[in-house]
């Protein structure tokens, strides 16, 4: 959606940030969800579960005409009576018509760069600011704070039949996927990043496996049973890992199982590791 403003701004556009700031009762999307639309009504994103985005861009373009940010209700409370919410809630969003396209170039190039970022929205003087800060998301006063974290990415270790199988799971799932051998390393791993040790043979993955357990990574697992993961972990323990890092590894790797076929096992290990990033 950023990306999408940054291109519209570019080509000399006009468009509008819509941001969910506003919650009541139950809601399928979080508070300081994005929607992007353009002044041609084009959008993107969603802040429901797509029942009022046509809705919203319309308001969107109403903003943009007046030159004038406004706050809008959708649901519960809402003057827009004909338009309900299968949750029974209330959304509060805040449309900003975009003046200034740094902040979310700054923003952009801090995600790319693979560093956290966050916008500041200042009701007061309708101003959109790309800046630091360690409040939560939401409102603070008169200024809206949301955060944007960097994409989940995963290094997959391995040529096996699992690893091909959860690099088209992941792929399909607009994960970002970075494949090693395990020859020249890792790679860049920072806390956004979990590594999935697919080998066949446990023993290719010590060399690398005490690096992977003392990194950023948010999330590290191996392939292979009880009996293996036992092995591991002892020559874990003789090597000198200290038993916090080991508690670190997800062996056997997957949310469900056991898994018995490979497309079994990649849908497992995608979805431990998202749930571990939620």
């Amino acid at each position: 959606m950023l990306d999408f403003l940054r291109q519209a701004m570019e080509a000399g556009q006009a468009a509008a940030l819509v941001l969910l700031v506003g919650i009541e009762g139950s809601a399928s999307r979080s508070l300081g969800t994005i929607m992007a639309v353009r002044e041609d009504g084009v959008y993107c994103g969603y802040v429901s579960g797509g029942c009022i985005e046509a809705a919203v861009a319309t308001e969107a373009l109403s903003a943009l005409q007046t030159g004038q940010d406004r706050l809008i209700r959708f649901g519960k409370g809402s003057p827009f009576f004909d338009i309900a919410l299968p949750c029974g809630g209330g959304l509060d969003l805040l449309v900003h018509v975009l003046r200034d396209g740094a902040p979310i170039r700054a923003v952009l190039a801090q995600l790319a760069s693979r560093h956290p970022a966050t916008l500041v929205y200042d009701k007061d003087n309708a101003r959109l600011m790309a800046q630091p800060s360690n409040a939560q998301t939401g409102w603070h006063d008169a200024r809206f704070v949301t955060h944007f974290t960097p994409s989940v990415r995963i290094v997959v270790m391995g040529e096996s039949l699992e690893a091909e199988a959860l690099i088209r799971v992941a792929q399909a799932a607009d994960v970002d996927i970075a494949r090693r051998d395990g020859r020249h390393g890792l790679g860049e791993i920072d806390a956004h990043t979990a590594i999935a040790f697919l080998h066949h043979s446990a023993e290719d993955d010590e060399p690398l496996l005490t690096q992977a357990l003392l990194s950023e990574a948010f999330y590290v697992g191996c392939l292979g049973g009880r009996q293996t993961q036992h092995r591991r972990r002892q020559g874990l323990a003789t090597a000198g890992l200290d038993q916090i890092a080991m508690e670190r590894l997800h062996g056997p790797i997957g949310l469900f199982g056991p898994a018995r076929n490979a497309s079994s096992l990649a849908v497992s290990v995608l979805a431990e590791i998202l749930s571990k990033r939620a």
